[in-house]
């Protein structure tokens, strides 16, 4: 767990002072006769009471926007190994596939994609790569209005990783996991303190075949120490250091039957896809453990990644009220990536076959790209904190600036063309050791990107008495990306710059009915520039203005049952109004000219109903809309990745002190996976089941046992590919800890 609780800054009682007869001039610091309390534990349980993040100090029930929190125990509970496995336990996120090289983690939220929304302890993490847990203590979802803490990006919320640093304390925790896939996954924490110092370290070694995909595996290491001394009574700096190393043969999946084609100025429909009447298409029906990639050989399927994040912070506390804290961060992220990718569903010469073609008549072809991604991130990011007193109104103010540099290379070799025939294979039965290459590979000169941004920020939550608050955000960035890419045609392409200066806002209120009850509604302001990826497509998309998002959501938080059990319930409108599209009458060309909105509700549950019975789960209905734009084959369309129903549940109950029994379950509807509709991937119910048998007092034997019905479904998924997820599989785990 985080060394500092950011939402309320440690304090120590006052000196006793003689009463004076003149009143202290505004702003003054919190009054001594204001009791104080000592500050909440970040997460009790499930339960998580405060935020990760330093400049998001008021508790989480009093923060006007969702915010969920998938706590270690959770995590420890389902086995959670990365942090999209973690994320499967909130409603309203979904996971792209693979695409288009930009490869690892992506998490779409209230249907808007937050590729580029990852951070870890409040600072970006944008990487391409699956950011495992061994070094994590708990994951944190951001909805709702959030750039100004954010910064750009940020639309359907952001996603934050809490490191496990130095705490105090001492233990030793190993943890080793045996599966079905079969494969094995250690993991050590150990920590400890002497005198002013306190250490942790944590490390993992994992390899495992993924369950039910044939040649699907993931071979994982890494190592995190991490260092705090204390400089003085107020002072305290903490250096840490991350590395994770992947290697592993990338799973693409499936692609659709071949999908209806409309045409963009007029709608008409000019090809029916597989149905044959123009309806949407879902993944090929192939069985589950069906892969189309290369296994072995010197062209086979291959993922190979390293990451370091080294990162130095300060904390000092100006007085009782008010810390100052400041941290350095450098990122290194080393891809590469040969995949398989599917596309050209058809005959075996590349050409569309008749509608309602058998499946075992139909041929693919396999596009093979060779990817070397570098990527680096620097940043320097300063918070304050304090909180004062005007007239009866207390004050938690939070300031700060950020001020990053980014610098990213890109190699391609192109392998194999899925149009030609030497690249195509049997849709039903694939030729494992087909041709791997087709002719020479076609090489592509190295693109660049270097990316800046310099941003301000500040919020001030108001209380004016025990029933009401008022919040007010802003914060301004100046994002500036060159981006020189010497493949392309036309010259006026080749080199490409854009400038944009972002003023982001949220203003917000919190009422308190009762102790310990929140209501709130709050309405923000984001944006997505056009190079938020790291990539300017053409000088049409240098010329254009950033994404503009509006937000509102108004909810109720309720910590019951002595505080053990947190309620949350939200309503919101997520409306981007000059969405980018590409103009109908020049394909090549973008334009803002399209707006897109989602409605949705959002229910959550987390803590204790019983001392023994535990529950963490929630609920997301979501109603999204391409309401206008001059493409009609978008136009009325729903946003890809946005079901309208998500649940997830688990819970667990204590039969005895040494025995805990645990379930879990997951219910998606089908979703569309392209803006145009065309193709989607169906609903699926989800269960899962775990029982936990405590050895000793020092160790735990665990049985999970996952998808327990085999039910087939899509883990990832966007217009080009779909994951399936792994049917019916087990992981047993032993814990031990001195």
């Amino acid at each position: 767990m985080p060394p500092v609780d950011v939402d309320v800054v440690r304090r120590r009682p006052p000196p006793r002072r003689p009463a004076v007869a003149t009143p202290a001039p505004a702003p003054t610091p919190l009054p001594a006769t204001e009791p104080t309390t000592e500050a909440q534990p970040a997460v009790t349980g499930y339960r998580a009471n405060t935020s990760g993040i330093g400049r998001l100090p008021v508790p989480l029930r009093d923060m006007p926007q969702t915010v969920n929190v998938v706590p270690q125990q959770v995590i420890q509970e389902q086995r959670a190994n990365t942090m999209e496995d973690a994320l499967r336990a909130i409603p309203g996120i979904t996971f792209s596939a693979g695409e288009g090289g930009q490869q690892g983690d992506g998490p779409i939220i209230r249907g808007f994609v937050a590729r580029s929304d990852l951070f870890r302890d409040g600072m970006r993490d944008p990487g391409w790569y699956t950011r495992d847990l061994f070094a994590a203590d708990r994951v944190e979802v951001y909805k709702g209005p959030s750039a100004f803490a954010f910064g750009r990006g940020a639309t359907g919320g952001a996603i934050n990783t809490v490191s496990r640093l130095p705490d105090g304390k001492s233990l030793v925790e190993g943890t080793v996991t045996a599966t079905t896939g079969p494969g094995i996954r250690t993991e050590l924490d150990a920590g400890g303190k002497n005198g002013i110092w306190s250490g942790r370290i944590a490390a993992l070694g994992m390899d495992l075949d993924t369950p039910t995909r044939d040649h699907v595996w993931t071979r994982r290491w890494g190592v995190a120490p991490s260092v705090s001394v204390d400089l003085g009574e107020r002072t305290k700096a903490t250096f840490s250091y991350i590395y994770q190393g992947e290697q592993g043969a990338p799973d693409y999946g499936v692609t659709y039957l071949p999908q209806p084609v409309y045409n963009a100025q007029t709608g008409a429909l000019t090809n029916p896809g597989y149905y044959g009447n123009g309806a949407a298409t879902p993944p090929l029906p192939v069985p589950r453990n069906t892969w189309y990639g290369i296994p072995t050989g010197p062209l086979r399927d291959i993922t190979e990644v390293n990451t370091q994040i080294a990162t130095a912070k300060f904390e000092h506390e100006l007085n009782n009220n008010t810390k100052f804290t400041n941290a350095i961060r450098y990122i290194v992220n080393e891809r590469y990536t040969l995949p398989t990718s599917l596309r050209v569903v058809g005959k075996l010469d590349g050409t569309a076959a008749p509608a309602n073609t058998p499946i075992d008549q139909l041929f693919v072809g396999r596009e093979r790209r060779e990817r070397q991604t570098n990527n680096t991130y620097l940043v320097n990011q300063g918070d304050v904190v304090t909180k004062f007193n005007t007239e009866a109104w207390q004050h938690t103010l939070a300031a700060g600036y950020e001020i990053t540099g980014e610098t990213r290379e890109q190699n391609r070799r192109d392998i194999c063309d899925p149009a030609s025939v030497a690249c195509r294979t049997s849709v039903l039965d694939p030729e494992s050791m087909g041709a791997p290459s087709a002719g020479a590979p076609v090489v592509f000169k190295e693109i660049n990107t270097r990316a800046s941004n310099l941003a301000m920020f500040a919020s001030d939550q108001i209380k004016m008495n025990k029933y009401f608050e008022l919040l007010a955000s802003v914060r301004g960035d100046f994002f500036r990306t060159v981006y020189d890419d010497p493949n392309q045609a036309l010259a006026v392409n080749k080199h490409l710059e854009r400038s944009d200066s972002m003023v982001s806002y949220r203003f917000g209120a919190v009422g308190h009915p009762m102790s310990n009850v929140s209501t709130y509604v709050a309405y923000g302001i984001s944006y997505n520039p056009s190079a938020e990826q790291g990539t300017i497509t053409n000088i049409s998309t240098a010329n254009l203005a950033p994404e503009r998002t509006f937000t509102i959501e108004s909810g109720v938080k309720a910590d019951l049952l002595n505080n053990q059990l947190s309620l949350t319930a939200a309503i919101f409108r997520i409306e981007k109004t000059n969405l980018r599209v590409n103009d109908p009458a020049q394909n090549t060309t973008a334009i803002l000219d399209g707006i897109a909105r989602v409605d949705g509700i959002e229910l959550g549950a987390a803590g204790k109903i019983t001392d023994a019975w535990s529950v963490f789960g929630g609920y997301s209905y979501l109603q999204s809309r391409i309401l206008d734009t001059p493409d009609l084959t978008l136009r009325g369309r729903e946003l890809p990745n946005t079901p309208s129903h998500n649940l997830t549940l688990w819970t667990t109950y204590a039969l005895t002190g040494w025995l805990t029994l645990g379930g879990g379950a997951t219910y998606q509807s089908a979703a569309f996976a392209n803006t145009g509709n065309t193709s989607f991937v169906p609903d699926y119910w989800k269960f899962d089941a775990m029982v936990s048998y405590k050895v000793d007092e020092k160790s735990t034997l665990q049985l999970n046992v996952y998808n327990l019905t085999d039910k087939y479904y899509y883990s990832q998924y966007f217009g080009g590919n779909a994951v399936p997820a792994s049917g019916r599989w087990a992981a047993l785990t032993y814990k031990v800890r001195w």
